[in-house]
């Protein structure tokens, strides 16, 4: 019996730091980026928001020369990042606004752009996920994920591929606006609620393959290019295509 306890005994203190790598504290990464260390995780659970419009390297992009003028301040991330396999079990954020009190308007926001690569594959976001102004000067992959709230990616910017192919977005998903300057894909994404993508800029094409699209999808003013494709995507709600352009033509979808 003193055997067989001794054993299990070591075996705990064994698999003890398999276990405690299984959680991670937000603010655990955020050191590691002001340090300037790349962020890869993998099978790991994020406690706390991860607020990366906070980083020590935050500068004030744009002053508000009036009363009552917005300011907005800008971090940078400078290493690549990466997570596989991870829950996020606060906010991801990447864009964060704070409104005058008196006079309820914004009248400061604060955004992180991304200098290297971006990887975020097979995660879940249990909180919303912001990344509204972003710029993404790399590869960013979004391949995978579960979005269970905001997926804010209005006004973002992609100046190399993007990839969200096969993730699910289960709150509304916000492409407003959205730049993208390469190849995008959204093959086997699935939107539970509104899609929108009025005003989008594709400059590439995109890949909407196997997509479904629950609620109401709007493409309304949108530019895509020759080549961008909607084969065998599902259109369950309403689908706005007014005044969106295919190849220089006006798009005219199936239904």
């Amino acid at each position: 019996m003193k055997t067989l306890l001794t054993s299990f005994l070591l075996a705990l203190v064994a698999l003890s730091p398999v276990w405690a790598q299984q959680t991670v504290d937000a603010k655990d990464i955020i050191a590691k980026l002001n340090r300037k260390e790349a962020v890869s995780y993998q099978n790991v659970t994020i406690n706390g928001d991860l607020d990366l419009t906070s980083l020590a390297n935050r500068k004030l992009d744009r002053e508000g020369n009036w009363v009552g003028e917005t300011e907005f301040y800008r971090s940078t991330v400078e290493v690549p990042v990466s997570f596989r396999n991870c829950t996020f079990r606060g906010k991801f954020l990447a864009y964060y606004s704070e409104e005058n009190k008196f006079t309820k308007n914004t009248n400061k926001v604060f955004n992180a752009d991304f200098r290297e690569a971006v990887t975020i594959e097979n995660c879940t976001f249990e909180d919303d996920a912001a990344f509204k102004y972003s710029d993404f000067r790399q590869r960013a992959l979004f391949t995978g994920n579960t979005f269970r709230e905001l997926a804010l990616f209005k006004y973002a910017r992609f100046n190399d591929a993007a990839d969200f192919s096969g993730s699910k977005f289960r709150g509304y998903a916000d492409f407003k606006y959205t730049k993208f300057n390469e190849a995008s894909a959204f093959g086997r994404a699935t939107f539970g609620r509104y899609a929108d993508f009025k005003y989008t800029k594709f400059d590439e094409p995109a890949d909407f393959r196997d997509a479904r699209f629950s609620d109401m999808a709007s493409f309304k003013y949108t530019h895509m290019p020759r080549g961008t494709t909607f084969d065998n995507a599902a259109f369950e709600g309403k689908a706005d295509f007014k005044y969106a352009t295919l190849g220089g033509r006006k798009f005219s979808p199936d239904r």
